[in-house]
């Protein structure tokens, strides 16, 4: 499997109208595994359903930027499923304001363990 989309995630710098949205990790909401962990933590992944955190524009000229918010285009990952969702991976990307973000990393890691006690 591909390295996971995690909250830690960096998406790239965006350009609306008179406004920089800087690239940003996603934090927000990630969705929280109850049952497969990585690293020996659950996991916390995207989905398309996910919220990443808003990101503050910066003026590049006259008036104030509209808060933009972020959503998750999840289109790599076609065949494993996280309790019933399709995990973010490597080649994924983040969308502001009708803008792709792609994410740049860093990623998680590629090995899980699913419903196991060790």
């Amino acid at each position: 499997m591909a390295q996971l989309v995690i909250p830690e995630t960096v998406d790239t710098v965006t350009v609306v109208g008179n406004c920089t949205y800087p690239a940003t990790p996603l934090g927000g909401a990630p969705v929280v595994s109850p049952n497969i962990t990585v690293g020996g933590v659950q996991a916390k992944f995207y989905t398309s359903a996910s919220v990443p955190s808003t990101v503050q524009g910066v003026p590049n000229g006259a008036g104030p930027c509209t808060p933009g918010v972020r959503s998750m285009v999840v289109t790599n990952n076609t065949t494993v499923f996280f309790n019933g969702q399709l995990p973010a991976v490597v080649g994924d990307q983040a969308q502001l304001l009708g803008s792709a973000r792609p994410l740049v990393g860093p990623y998680g890691s590629a090995t899980v363990l699913i419903g196991s006690s060790s």
